[in-house]
């Protein structure tokens, strides 16, 4: 029967072999999933390692790289239904777009500061988010018209700061 030392001991000689495989697989592990994923096949190679079957070492990397594999496939399912969910609540008649609440205030005084050109940029860059191409595409102009908008309205406001 193995005991919780055995285990230590093993871990502490097969950390780097589940390192190696999550590099391998250019896995991004920023919250330590995998890791534990990897730690837990371990265990389990651990506990069912058979010695007339072969290796440890051969076993044990097989069971890691493929609850790694494991993982990452269940982690592209999760998220092909969160965007197959978040598609359909979109393109849903009954949604309804809750946007931030808007401070209007502070919008009049930015618009009041700016030319009417200028203030385009800020609304379809700032405000709405589209890129200098889809600005200059609704507005009927050239992606250079729409940069130098920008640049002005930059300078602009960052002139009249302290108004704001």
């Amino acid at each position: 029967m193995e005991t919780e030392q055995d285990f230590e001991q093993l871990l502490a000689e097969w950390e780097r072999s589940i390192h190696y495989h999550i590099r391998k697989l250019h896995i991004i592990d920023a919250n330590g999933d995998f890791y534990a994923e990897g730690l837990f096949a371990l265990w389990q190679a651990h506990r069912t390692y058979n010695p007339e079957a072969g290796e440890f070492s051969t076993y044990a990397h097989w069971k890691i790289r493929n609850a790694l594999i494991d993982q990452i496939r269940r982690e592209n399912n999760r998220q092909e239904r969160e965007n197959r969910f978040v598609e359909e609540l979109i393109h849903s008649e009954d949604y309804i777009w809750e946007d931030e609440p808007v401070d209007t205030y502070f919008w009049d005084q930015v618009k009041n500061l700016l030319t009417p050109n200028q203030w385009k940029w800020v609304s379809h860059r700032v405000k709405q988010g589209r890129s200098v191409a889809e600005t200059a595409r609704i507005e009927g102009v050239t992606q250079d018209a729409v940069k130098n908008w920008g640049r002005h309205a930059r300078n602009k406001l960052k002139s009249c700061r302290h108004l704001l």
